[in-house]
C-alpha cells in the first residue's frame, strides 16, 4: 500500500510538472487525481504525439502501466525513457525499474 502511495505521489508530481505543457497533460493530471489511470494513459499518448522523444512522457506512462499491472508495457516505456533522457537521475530510475520489472 505504501509503494502504491509513493507511485501515485510520483505520478501526480510528474504530471503536475508536465501539466503546463499541454491541455492533454492537464487533463491527464486530473484523471490521475480521480484515479482514472487508463484515461490518463490515453491522454498522455495524445500528448506524446507532439513530442515522441520526451523522456518525461515515457516516465509517466511507465508509472501508469505499473499501477495498471502491465509490467511488459511499463518496461517498454522505461526503456524509451532511458533512451531519450539526458538526466543521470532519470536514467538511474529507469534502469532500476527495468531491472525490477525483469526480475518479477
Amino acid at each position: 500500500m505504501i509503494n502504491d502511495m509513493k507511485k501515485i505521489f510520483a505520478v501526480l508530481f510528474i504530471s503536475y510538472l508536465l501539466g503546463n505543457d499541454s491541455d492533454f497533460l492537464s487533463k491527464a493530471t486530473l484523471a490521475i487525481k480521480n484515479k482514472k489511470y487508463k484515461e490518463a494513459l490515453m491522454l498522455i499518448n495524445k500528448a506524446e504525439d507532439s513530442n515522441q522523444k520526451n523522456p518525461d512522457f515515457f516516465r509517466l506512462k511507465a508509472l501508469l502501466y505499473e499501477m495498471l499491472g502491465e509490467p511488459d508495457l511499463a518496461k517498454k516505456a522505461w526503456k524509451r525513457c532511458y533512451k531519450f533522457s539526458g538526466n543521470a537521475n532519470m536514467k538511474r530510475e529507469a534502469k532500476i525499474h527495468i531491472q525490477n520489472l525483469t526480475n518479477n
